[in-house]
Order: C-alpha cells, then structure tokens, then sequence
C-alpha cells in the first residue's frame, strides 16, 4: 500500500512538473501589423511649398496588413520644385521614405480594423519594427493607439536592425492595447532630407523565460531517508 502511495505521489509530481516546463516554454505569436506586402500604388509625392499634404488610401487589407492601410505626407521644409519634394512608396514589402537635399517632412502611415486586441490576451508586451537598412540623418519615430498621444523614440543617424522596441507600457494611453482599432505610427526628421525604409511592424511578446528548477533529492538526504525506514522496520521487529 505504502509502494503504490509513493509511486502515485511521483507520478503526480513529475506530471505537475511538466506542465510547469510547458508554461514557461509556450511561445506567444506575433500579430503582424504590416509587412508592405501590399503595394497597391502606394506612392506619395509632395513637391509644392511647405505645410502641403499628399496622401493616399490602400483600401485593400490584403495579405500582410492587420487593415487598411492610409499614407500621408506633410512637407514642412523646403522650397516648391520636384527636387526639393518628399515622397513616401510601398514596394517589394518595403516603406520607403525620402526627402529632397534641403527638404523636411512628417510622414504619418495610418491603418484602421476592427476592434483587435494587440496584446493577444496579455501574452503581447509592445510593438517593433525593422529597419533593413542604415536611416539617413536622426530620425523620430513615434506610435499612437485610438488616437492617443504618442509615444516617440529617437533613433540616429545610421540606425538599422530588426529589434527596435516600442513596448505598449509606456504608451500615455497603454490599455487601448488590448481594445485598438486604430494604429498610427509617424516618422519625422530631426533636420532636413532623411531617408529610412521600414520592413515590417508587428507585435512582441516577452523574452522566454526559464522553466522552473526541479528540486531533486540530494544523496545525504536520501541517505538519511533510507536509514530511517530501516529504523522503522528494526523497531517494529523488536516489539513484535
């Protein structure tokens, strides 16, 4: 009776065990915002005098986009004249961005959907983007959820990786995370003619973390657990 009691008891352990090691090795997924996948004649150009906005509408959420996706320019620098413009275009899954030689711009990539919980069930901690290739002259970047304030982040001349964060703690209106339908993220130069291209942008859960250790039994322990039932017995011999 005692055997079968123990061996229950081990099973039950290393079964509790397990499933612990599995919570802790679940991967959250991604949700991918948008990985300018979707072309759709996304080219923007704004060559007229400052304050001038150009735009355009990508109706189709199509692969690749979490909704509809609207791109819009506001020249703030620079004088009229197609080489003094700035102009933003979607091609071959990159945003692309550029402005003239001594041209400033505030470039806005808007997307609207249904109401979306970015967080995933709290498993998702932020938002980041790629940028594949080194940005030219400081940049900011900044996102907004609903149309919250937004949180901006400068990122220098000659930035480049995929790993930049934008984590949603530290968003002025950080739950509308989990109810968005909404997403803005703008990029502005910090002196004129910038350029950046953007890969993607897509949700980022926390690092994996460790399983949990598993207490194993030391040798001097189990030694002393060994003599004591060896007592128990001799005892029991000596008053039968």
């Amino acid at each position: 009776m005692t055997l079968l009691r123990t061996t229950s008891i081990r099973t039950t352990s290393f079964a509790f065990l397990a499933s612990l090691a599995g919570l802790w090795s679940t991967g959250s997924h991604a949700l991918l915002i948008d990985s300018f996948n979707t072309d759709a004649s996304a080219f923007v150009i704004v060559a007229a005098p400052p304050n001038q906005t150009g735009s355009v509408f990508t109706a189709d959420s199509g692969p690749g986009m979490i909704g509809d996706r609207t791109i819009e320019i506001i020249k703030t620098l620079g004088s009229a004249g197609f080489a003094n413009g700035a102009y933003a275009d979607v091609t071959g899954g990159v945003l692309s961005m550029a402005n003239g030689p001594s041209t400033n711009s505030i470039m806005t990539s808007a997307w609207s959907f249904g109401a979306t919980d970015l967080t995933v069930g709290g498993t998702q901690t932020g938002l980041f983007l790629s940028l594949p290739n080194a940005i030219d002259n400081d940049l900011y970047i900044s996102f907004s959820i609903n149309g919250g304030q937004a949180y901006e982040r400068l990122f220098l001349n000659g930035a480049q990786g995929n790993d930049f964060t934008f984590s949603f703690a530290d968003f002025a209106n950080a739950g509308a995370a989990a109810t968005a339908s909404s997403l803005v993220v703008s990029f502005r130069g910090d002196g004129p003619a910038w350029d950046a291209q953007v890969d993607f942008i897509e949700t980022i859960g926390p690092p994996p973390q460790d399983p949990p250790p598993q207490v194993v039994p030391e040798p001097a322990s189990l030694a002393l657990l060994g003599l004591s039932v060896a007592g128990l017995g001799w005892s029991r011999r000596r008053h039968a």
